[in-house]
């Protein structure tokens, strides 16, 4: 039972905070975060994998990007593990480029884990491709 209502809360929490992630209030954002957090883009713009670690980090970090774009993600699918704790989400993005305008989307699947109900890890697969074409000539 007690799985069963700590899933239930985090995977509201999930919610919650992806519907937050449109207001571009990365402040409002980190008080979903575990002290510890891990935010891991594992096939980056960058051409390798990009993991940032601790909370102020991935302030810094979102701070940087949310500047260069306004964007929500819609989620299409919650997958849930046997542990109360982790989910793997399927969303896509729609926004546009401070910078220059144009439009941004993007397709996503990402390994969400929880600890005492914040999150502790954030791993995401997105098409690097995509990304690149619209960030590289705003960094």
């Amino acid at each position: 039972m007690y799985k069963n209502k700590l899933r239930k809360k985090n995977k509201k929490i999930l919610f919650e905070y992806f519907s937050n992630i449109s207001t571009g209030d990365v402040e409002l954002l980190a008080t979903y975060w575990s002290e510890k957090i891990i935010f891991e883009a594992v096939f980056s713009y960058t051409g390798s994998p990009s993991i940032t670690a601790g909370k102020d980090e991935v302030y810094k970090r979102l701070k940087k990007s949310y500047g260069l774009v306004s964007m929500s993600f819609n989620i299409t699918e919650v997958h849930e593990f046997n542990d109360p704790n982790k989910f793997i989400v399927e969303y896509y993005s729609d926004g546009n480029m401070l910078g220059t305008g144009e439009k941004y989307s993007n397709l996503y699947i990402t390994i969400v884990e929880f600890e005492t109900s914040k999150i502790k890890r954030f791993k995401e697969f997105y098409d690097s491709q995509k990304c690149a074409e619209a960030f590289q000539s705003l960094i």
